[in-house]
């Protein structure tokens, strides 16, 4: 994989955690809003589905950001070694 690719998808993998976050909270507030169905206060309603938006959210948030910090690590093992390696890649390897 080349270098700029990697560091592409590592670009693109940071821009996609607001959208991920968001999409992420609103499956909880459905969730949440069909187990609120069964309270009788709106208020109640509104307190569960906005709390399961928010818990949601959150652990896909904490979920992503892990996985992110760890794609550089990941996508390194899949990259060309640098020019400057290749030498030393081809010299270890004798």
């Amino acid at each position: 994989m080349p270098r700029w690719l990697a560091h592409l998808l590592v670009v693109v993998g940071w821009l996609l955690t607001p959208v991920l976050a968001w999409s992420a909270s609103y499956v909880g507030l459905w969730l949440g809003a069909i187990f609120a169905t069964r309270f009788t206060r709106p208020l109640t309603m509104l307190v569960v589905a906005g709390a399961a938006a928010a818990v949601c959210g959150f652990v896909a948030l904490t979920v992503w950001v892990r996985f992110m910090r760890r794609v550089p690590h990941l996508l390194s093992h899949h990259m060309a070694p640098r020019a400057s390696e290749e030498q030393r890649a081809i010299a270890a390897a004798d």
